[in-house]
């Protein structure tokens, strides 16, 4: 069963070196899609403010903690991790380790001098290593990038191991999004500026630096223009951030023991918890929860009489979230007590999954998250579509296609996206493709929400679409398109009227 921390909302997984290398190999041996992130304190700012960079750490299937900040934390929440684990170390002995085993590897990004030397590098110190790929794309924002092109290129090469060099958040990002075209790649993972590292491009502090973890301050010497204010930034929202959960977590009053009930309720499985979610709970609690989600229910949690929640059990809850969602089922928690919800949020555990219920009959009767849904108002001319709902790869697609079908018909289309909970790049990619290069005025207008605009902001992309403050009226002559009709009818207004009739 998987063991993590939550430090800042991101479950760091507790594992040595030996340890991942060995999960890697289980991963491998799985034969489907992994991703893997080598997370440090950038990781877990940037997580702080970018939605989806957050759900992608939620959602992977290990968090390597690169980065002695992360190993000092865990240690003052009481749940200390065994030791920095970063991409530098692992990319090599991940690369003996395939050479022993036979497993193939793909590099992608970096520049194409630095990627080829690293190439070079790692196969004349593992002789027999299989680097059945070393491609570099041109440098460019993930909505602009030729992905097909890139995908095309891993599945003729076939690899085990994908190892991606864009940094951090682009190539967590890029591995998310393509996700099902990588279906066949056992582990994914994002490895920041590793090929610098081998190649001898960028050197890396003396051991004792790293044993004390100062390796920072050898790398801001190196690069101080690039490096100096990101590290500024994060030393001091982690710091605050930090501060924040350990007092949450200190503000808490123990019980020193832990009771679990479990009962049924309809389509819900209850978990009832007395005492603390804490570290020696956890896999007790687990248990109970992943029995619930293999019956094929939906799981709640009744907090009302938990008394505490400490890291570990923060990063319970999110596992179980995932695992939840890869059940197609749902997690929620009702009934918090107001220390545990301080702790929960100053754990930045603040996604609505972990706001919990008031009751336990309103958690039990909320409805179902159902990706995104909308309707379209269609008339001659221009069509509204009204959208709500938190975006995925299937109910994107779908919208796209309803999109491009509109437009290529001629018509002007506004998109609402005011009620959006959740944005990705999939569908500001597929806005921005439908929305066209920039060049003249597009017949495709969006209504963004606050997050999409935050969103839109951190991607650099606010000058590619075209933003309205609230929708204009449907045109005096839409209708209500019959969903799945509208994509057989958008061409034959006349066939949609005689089917409306009927």
């Amino acid at each position: 069963m998987r063991q993590t921390v939550g430090i800042l909302g991101t479950p760091v997984d507790n594992l040595d070196m030996t340890a991942v290398l060995a999960r890697l190999e289980q991963f491998i041996s799985e034969h489907r899609f992994h991703q893997v992130a080598t997370a440090n304190t950038d990781f877990l700012i940037n997580a702080l403010e970018d939605p989806e960079l957050r759900c992608i750490l939620h959602t992977a299937d290990l968090v390597i903690p690169d980065g002695m900040p992360l190993i000092w934390a865990s240690r003052l929440m009481g749940a200390p991790l065994p030791e920095r684990v970063t991409g530098a170390d692992l990319v090599p002995k991940l690369a003996a380790l395939a050479a022993e085993k036979g497993y193939k590897i793909f590099m992608l990004g970096a520049k194409p001098e630095v990627a080829q030397l690293a190439r070079t590098r790692l196969i004349a110190s593992n002789p027999g290593l299989q680097i059945v790929g070393c491609v570099s794309p041109r440098v460019a924002p993930l909505v602009d990038m030729n992905h097909e092109e890139i995908l095309e290129a891993i599945r003729a090469a076939c690899p085990d191991i994908l190892l991606v060099a864009f940094g951090n958040p682009k190539q967590e990002k890029w591995i998310h999004m393509n996700r099902r075209a990588l279906a066949d790649v056992s582990v994914c993972i994002g490895v920041g500026a590793t090929f610098d590292f081998i190649a001898g491009h960028t050197s890396r502090a003396p051991h004792w630096m790293q044993r004390s973890g100062l390796e920072w301050v050898y790398r801001l010497q190196q690069e101080p223009r690039r490096l100096g204010g990101r590290y500024m930034r994060d030393l001091a929202h982690f710091s605050r951030h930090l501060v924040q959960q350990w007092w949450a977590l200190k503000r808490q009053s123990t019980k020193g023991v832990t009771e679990i009930q479990t009962g049924k309720m309809g389509d819900f499985t209850v978990i009832s918890i007395v005492g603390d979610i804490c570290g020696r709970s956890v896999p007790n609690i687990q248990d109970a929860a992943v029995a619930a989600l293999n019956s094929h229910t939906d799981l709640v949690f009744d907090l009302h009489q938990a008394t505490s929640v400490d890291a570990q059990g923060m990063g319970m809850l999110i596992n179980l979230h995932k695992r939840a969602a890869a059940h197609q089922r749902e997690m929620r928690l009702a009934c918090v007590p107001l220390q545990v919800a301080g702790a929960l949020k100053g754990g930045r555990l603040i996604d609505p999954a972990y706001c919990g219920a008031p009751t336990l009959a309103s958690a039990l009767s909320l409805p179902r998250i159902s990706g995104l849904t909308w309707q379209v108002r269609c008339g001659a001319d221009a069509a509204l579509i009204e959208a709500k709902g938190e975006a995925e790869t299937d109910s994107v697609s779908r919208l796209g296609v309803i999109c491009s079908k509109l437009l290529k018909a001629g018509r002007r289309v506004d998109i609402d996206m005011r009620e959006v909970r959740y944005v990705d790049i999939n569908l500001l990619r597929m806005l921005c493709r439908l929305a066209g290069d920039g060049a003249g005025e597009s017949n495709l207008r969006v209504v963004p929400s606050e997050e999409m605009r935050g969103f839109l902001r951190r991607e650099k992309l606010l000058n590619r679409l075209t933003l309205l403050a609230t929708p204009e009226p449907p045109p005096d002559d839409a209708e209500h398109l019959d969903i799945p009709h509208d994509l057989r009818d958008l061409h034959d207004p006349e066939a949609a009227s005689a089917r409306a009739a009927q």
